[in-house]
């Protein structure tokens, strides 16, 4: 017994020795449990980073196409004197129009679209109107007929087909500025495809228009295109959309073609911080500071 009790008694020393190398021990266990999870949390965070940085590498190659895009489609042409209903597809790349654009054309002749005027190719929604006012002056076109052509026998001279009489120029129609279709203002003098949308969209923002001066806003529109459609258009009595500017949300303000983005700044922090405006003369006064006021929005503000 006393052999036994000298192998299995320890000193304070060897006590303490034994009690760290346990702790070690443990320290080591719960280590190694616990690894794994944080090896897990960083392939995780890693991976979550390695998404990141695709989408941002994906965000710059995007915004680099359509830059390139952009440059391509403002790009300067180099027209020459040409026939657009006899010009090659190769010919039409010559001058500086994209793939995409002499595809569109050529489809458009294959499908039996002819140009009766230089205006009509000016009206494919694949050339913008910058490009048409560099291509106009050099488009050379024929008189086409519209009808059949008369035939002629070529040893006889003598007329083997029926005539057909000239055809009558369509006439511009008159258009109410307020209810008028992109569809039909293309009709209109110096009128394209792009500006038609213009007025469009101008007019959805402002409300209706009550004046035709206001056209002069648009996008695009200068004093010879005004002066050229000024006879056939009218204004038919319409009830204007006003937008409210004690309730309604910044958004909506700033959209308004006579609102300025700091203007309805003001107009946001004195209803917020002051209380309502009561009047145009209250509204006027506040937002004169932040750019011109057009007295015409007077009319398109309710209170």
């Amino acid at each position: 017994m006393d052999s036994l009790r000298k192998w299995f008694s320890f000193s304070k020393g060897e006590r303490v020795a034994i009690i760290t190398i346990l702790a070690l021990i443990l320290l080591l266990i719960l280590a190694c449990v616990f690894r794994p999870s944080r090896k897990s949390l960083t392939d995780e965070s890693l991976h979550n980073l390695d998404s990141l940085l695709a989408l941002r590498q994906a965000a710059i190659e995007l915004q680099q196409q359509q830059q390139a895009e952009k440059s391509q489609e403002v790009a300067e042409l180099h027209p020459f004197p040409f026939n657009p209903n006899t010009l090659t597809e190769e010919e039409w790349l010559q001058m500086g129009l994209t793939d995409r654009q002499v595809r569109n054309i050529m489809n458009y002749k294959a499908k039996g679209g002819k140009f009766y005027s230089k205006n009509d190719l000016g009206k494919l929604y694949t050339i913008s109107e910058e490009e048409f006012a560099q291509l106009e002056p050099f488009i050379v076109l024929p008189e086409v007929s519209r009808g059949k052509n008369t035939k002629t026998s070529a040893k006889s001279g003598v007329s083997t087909g029926s005539t057909t009489a000239p055809t009558e120029k369509k006439a511009i129609p008159i258009v109410d500025l307020n209810t008028v279709d992109s569809t039909t203002l293309v009709e209109l003098p110096q009128i394209g495809p792009y500006t038609a949308v213009r007025i469009i969209e101008f007019r959805e923002k402002l409300g209706g228009f009550i004046d035709k001066e206001q056209l002069r806003d648009v996008k695009g529109m200068d004093d010879a295109r005004f002066a050229a459609i000024q006879p056939y258009i009218n204004l038919a009595a319409v009830e204007i959309r006003k937008v409210d500017v004690n309730r309604a949300d910044f958004k909506t303000l700033v959209h308004h073609p006579y609102l300025n983005y700091e203007q309805v700044k003001r107009i946001v922090n004195q209803r917020e911080k002051r209380g309502m405006i009561k009047n145009w003369a209250q509204l006027e006064e506040l937002i004169k500071e932040e750019g011109e006021v057009n007295p015409l929005l007077e009319q398109y503000v309710k209170y």
